[in-house]
């Protein structure tokens, strides 16, 4: 067994007296700051969030939350475990869960170093367990913003295998009183539903919300808002199959508990081997539905999503797949030289990367280094070179994964593909259905890695995009490891997100960009591996609208991607204009909404595409990397996806000097007027306003847009409005 050490945090930078007791303080960067007891008592203090954890009778603990910044040591509650595990030594029935290790676990030391990102810093807390030979460290990165990042480091110290057959790397108690909650979360599993959110109002006892079809899409994120306090909790698992998500509303108040799932083991620990568990991220925030929004986007930003070259990001995208029934171009017809044709058009409505999607560009489905050769004869790059030449980046898409073979969609069928040389030469590899790579194979991971690079350097891509159509697959496969029936989920992901990493590193100019199956994938932990991510495949109207608002309240919108014109229920050409450039994403434009040769392209249409492309390279795109979203319609704090009527959305500098907003009418048996009531600009500056469906320019106040607001009216020609705000005289606040 391990000794308990001496507390010696890596920094000091002060010594407080606190109720009679010494408290050693490390500072890293501004708003952060990590305050030890050598009662084994943790402060953490990010921004305005304080929390507080403790080790008591053998538990470690939450002791206290408090979003402005406050600290009542008066309050402080008895304390809930802050993290739950389950093990087994032995192999036993999944009836049979496992021994919790709530209980028994001894101090050993605290340590505080830089986190991997510039102004973070990684607070670990390690602890032994007296009842199984295990070594965990707690892990709390702060990175200034409201939200902390959570996950655990659990080692065996034993002489034999553990399985992990349960896991909450955070949980506890968030309100230490009982009061009216209602919870945001997704709403919808099914298919190409996600971004569809809801409130609920959580019941007294217990309040669970599971998912266990596999991949889904529905995603692991809730927001708890408490209205005797005029507080929420925001709180995402980086995870991105099943998991559990429970709530307990009680006199004694509200807590939560979140982490992956399994019918069976989770994973097979080996002596002496340590494994990652997932991350919760998770804050308090006193304030409204649109600060808490703003502080995971925030916290997103600086924390989670890969490092990226601007100039290469939130470009404006063609998408041309053959297999989609309104493309324009199918069969025979799909060739070099009518590819060359929608090149153009692209080039000319002012789009930036050409993406040649859907996997019939390949020969034989599963072997991407060899192309469609009756439609590309001499391979792509001579296609590379032509978008080159217009201008155009060139991406491809490819589903290395697996997951299309035996599969149907919108009347089209790869069952009849020969299965690829790599099936035919490691069938083990695969697992049902039998076109899904198994990454958990270190062979197939190795294999996967290898393609992902050969792929890049073969076409000489400028950006990857990433399919895997094997949704809805349950508890997925299952091995047989040291005698325990593990799921293959998590070694699956984490060779999944190693390859992209990887590939990222290798290849740091490479866009990459995640469409599994429409955004089933839109967890922290991939978003934090891809560069842009795929929302649905559900392009119709008005339902990409919807999605664009409720995904783009637990992430930035500015790393979504829609496919706007894939749908023959479209709105009008401005609105559609409007929903590719203003609704906060990277623009998408897929190929049916445009004509198929330049010479269908009409200069009327064509001045219009140029001239909302202009407008959303100097002026909106400029602001997406740090703009503050404004949700009013129809998500908002009451209502979800699902409310008729408008949408609102405004996107503003952080400074509120310039931004604008996009409302459109989603109901035409509604009134076609919205009173838009700004909220993210300086009362005390002086805007100029532009209606872009007048083209007129007014002066007004701060304060006047956003208490008297500014009436839209929509017609039957034009469903949306688009208002864009710039200060004319900028005063402090």
């Amino acid at each position: 067994m391990k000794k308990s050490r001496v507390l010696i945090p890596l920094v000091m930078t002060a010594v407080l007296i606190t109720g009679g007791a010494r408290v050693f303080c490390s500072q890293g960067s501004s708003g952060i700051k990590v305050e030890v007891s050598p009662k084994h008592e943790i402060r953490y203090i990010s921004g305005k969030t304080v929390y507080v954890e403790s080790l008591q009778q053998g538990r470690w603990v939450d002791r206290y939350w408090s979003a402005d910044g406050r600290v009542d040591p008066s309050k402080f509650w008895t304390g809930d475990n802050a993290f739950e595990i389950r093990v087994k030594n032995r192999p036993t029935p999944p009836t049979v869960p496992g021994t919790s290790l709530s209980m028994g676990w001894q101090w050993v030391s605290s340590s505080e170093t830089p986190g991997s990102r510039p102004g973070t810093r990684d607070s670990v807390v390690e602890l032994y367990s007296l009842i199984y030979p295990i070594d965990i460290k707690v892990h709390t990165l702060l990175d200034g913003t409201p939200v902390l990042t959570r996950w655990l480091e659990i080692t065996n110290k034993s002489s034999g295998p553990l399985a992990l057959t349960a896991l909450s790397p955070w949980c506890g108690r968030l309100w230490a009183a009982d009061a009216p909650i209602t919870l945001g979360h997704s709403m919808r599993w099914d298919d190409q539903w996600a971004g569809w959110i809801g409130w609920t109002p959580l019941t007294e006892g217990s309040n669970a919300f599971d998912q266990d079809r596999g991949l889904a899409w529905d995603d692991p994120y809730f927001l708890l808002h408490n209205t005797s306090r005029g507080e929420y909790f925001f709180g995402q698992l980086a995870w991105p199959v099943n998991y559990h998500m429970k709530f307990y509303r009680g006199h004694d108040g509200v807590s939560f508990s979140i982490g992956p799932s399994s019918f069976n083991a989770l994973r097979v620990i080996p002596p002496g081997k340590t494994i990652t568990t997932p991350a919760v991220h998770l804050g308090p925030v006193k304030g409204d539905f649109d600060q808490t929004v703003q502080a995971m986007h925030q916290h997103i930003r600086r924390s989670v999503l890969p490092t990226r070259d601007l100039k290469r990001s939130y470009l404006i995208q063609y998408l041309f797949p053959e297999d989609q029934p309104l493309t324009v171009y199918h069969g025979d017809q799909y060739n070099m030289a009518n590819v060359e044709k929608v090149m153009d058009v692209a080039a000319a409505a002012g789009a930036e990367v050409f993406i040649l999607d859907g996997p019939t560009w390949c020969e034989t489905y599963g072997d991407w280094l060899t192309p469609n050769l009756k439609a590309f004869p001499n391979g792509l790059g001579p296609l590379v070179e032509y978008a080159h030449k217009e201008g155009l980046l060139f991406g491809l898409y490819a589903e290395t994964e697996g997951g299309r073979n035996g599969y149907c969609a919108d009347g089209v069928c790869i069952k009849d593909w020969p299965q690829s040389e790599v099936y035919k030469e490691h069938p083990w590899w695969f697992v049902q259905p039998n076109s899904v790579l198994n990454l958990s194979i270190p062979a197939a991971g190795t294999y996967f890695r290898g393609i992902l690079a050969q792929m890049a350097d073969h076409y000489h891509l400028d950006l990857y995009r990433h399919d895997f159509n094997s949704p809805l697959r349950g508890r997925g496969s299952e091995t047989k490891r040291d005698g325990f029936l593990e799921s293959d989920y998590w070694r699956h992901y984490q060779a999944f997100y190693s390859a992209f990493q990887h590939l990222h590193k290798t290849h740091p100019d490479l866009i990459l960009q995640q469409a599994s199956a429409g955004g089933t994938r839109l967890d922290l932990d991939t978003v934090g591996t891809f560069s842009e991510n795929y929302t649905t495949d559900r392009a119709s109207f008005p339902d990409l609208f919807r999605t664009a608002a409720g995904v783009s309240v637990f992430l930035p919108p500015e790393i979504l991607v829609s496919p706007n014109g894939m749908s023959r229920d479209l709105p009008d050409t401005i609105t559609s204009l409007r929903g590719i450039y203003a609704l906060g994403n990277t623009p998408m434009i897929f190929n049916g909404i445009l004509p198929k040769s330049l010479e269908n392209f009409k200069p009327a249409l064509r001045q219009l595409y140029v001239r909302y492309a202009k407008l959303y390279k100097t002026f909106i795109r400029p602001l997406l990397p740090t703009c503050r979203v404004y949700h009013f319609a129809p998500i908002n704090a009451t209502s979800g996806f699902d409310a008729d009527g408008w949408l609102a959305m405004e996107f503003t500098s952080p400074n509120g000097r310039e931004g604008w907003a996009t409302i459109v009418r989603l109901n035409k048996q509604k009134p076609n007027t919205y009173l838009f009531k700004a909220k993210g600009l300086n009362p005390a500056a002086k805007y100029q306003v532009t209606s872009d469906n007048t083209g007129k320019t007014t002066e007004m106040d701060g304060g006047r847009l956003m208490q008297e607001g500014v009436s839209v009216h929509t017609t039957a020609d034009v469903a949306s409005e688009l208002l864009l705000f710039k200060t004319k005289v900028a005063l402090h606040r």
